[in-house]
């Protein structure tokens, strides 16, 4: 059992356990061995749960994953590792607050190289289980893969969004044509970093246009990148390379 699957047994336990105490006629059980494997990654009781769906479907959610259950056998539908995010609502779906009533309880998951995944007539359940998913995105995201990072690749590439966001480099309009974002967004994002969801696609590109647009500008205004950069070009280039290797699970 690695580190992280521990963490999140423990996570799935309490989660449930509390909804359970606190929303009588919860659709989800608690199982003492998952029906369908994982017995490596259980900790003790009730580190599976079965949610009846209501429209009879029936979901088993583990520490590694999601099955659907067909016949007593586990479709899989998402690995954990895969994931980078997930929603209630399609952010196709325009006016989410007119939509709530009809998907309250359907949840968008989003892998990291396959189509988004639906589960729908989640009932009650769906506000634990989304709950546990933001553990999920929090552990492997600022924990796990700050592990694979090296200090040094983490500080370079956070200085080059301190220097995009508040140098000279770039002027307003400029911030908002190479990144689509403003200057207070993007400093936003500085100022986080790296306490983001770094599995999440968006950051890599983000990251990508960044270190891109710097090193254009860096010949012609060599004294603004040795002020807010201070490492060669070749070092944020291959800082950056690690950070795409590591976040797209290729390391």
């Amino acid at each position: 059992m690695s580190m992280v699957d521990w963490l999140l047994t423990e996570q799935l336990l309490a989660i449930f356990q509390e909804a359970l105490a606190k929303r009588e006629g919860l659709n989800a059980t608690l199982e003492a061995r998952s029906p369908l494997g994982e017995h490596d990654v259980l900790a003790g009781a009730g580190a599976a749960v079965r949610i009846e769906a209501t429209d009879g479907a029936v979901l088993v959610v583990t520490p590694r994953r999601i099955q659907r259950v067909m016949d007593e056998l586990g479709l899989e539908l998402l690995r954990f590792e895969d994931l980078v995010g997930y929603d209630w609502i399609s952010p196709e779906m325009s006016e989410k607050v007119e939509q709530k009533e009809a998907h309250w309880d359907r949840l968008y998951l989003y892998p990291r190289s396959t189509p988004p995944i639906t589960l729908a007539h989640l009932g009650e359940a769906v506000y634990p289980l989304m709950t546990f998913l933001g553990r999920v995105l929090e552990f492997q995201s600022e924990k796990v893969l700050l592990r694979k990072l090296d200090d040094d690749v983490v500080e370079l590439l956070g200085k080059c969004l301190v220097a995009a966001a508040r140098s000279s480099f770039f002027t307003d309009e400029e911030l908002t044509d190479l990144f689509r974002r403003s200057r207070q967004s993007l400093s936003v994002v500085a100022g986080m970093w790296p306490k983001l969801n770094l599995a999440a696609p968006d950051v890599l590109d983000l990251l990508e246009r960044v270190v891109g647009a710097l090193i254009a500008r860096a010949e012609d205004q060599p004294g603004v990148w040795e002020e807010w950069v201070g490492e060669p070009r070749v070092k944020v280039e291959a800082a950056l390379e690690v950070f795409r290797r590591v976040s797209s699970g290729e390391v």
